[in-house]
């Protein structure tokens, strides 16, 4: 089993309101499966779907290993911009 990142796609003014700043694709749950497919069937009893919205899973360490690489990034510019 792997842990997987599940996200809501679509906005509504209900549970994904874009005039509260929330964007298209926003991970709701992390949750442990067998595959992307199970995940997303696993969510549907957890989270809330209103028309037009759908779920997708992505692997937790894929996602965990982005967000490290953008806070490094950030990490690294933020040095170049304040040298000790």
């Amino acid at each position: 089993m792997r842990e997987y990142v599940i996200y809501r796609h679509g906005l509504n003014e209900v549970n994904q309101a874009p005039s509260r700043g929330l964007p298209e694709k926003m991970p709701v749950l992390r949750l442990r499966a067998d595959s992307p497919e199970e995940a997303c069937r696993l969510a549907e009893s957890q989270v809330s779907l209103l028309e037009g919205q759908s779920l997708s899973a992505e692997p937790a360490d894929v996602v965990d290993a982005k967000v490290n690489n953008l806070d490094l990034k950030a990490e690294a510019l933020e040095r170049l911009d304040n040298p000790a």
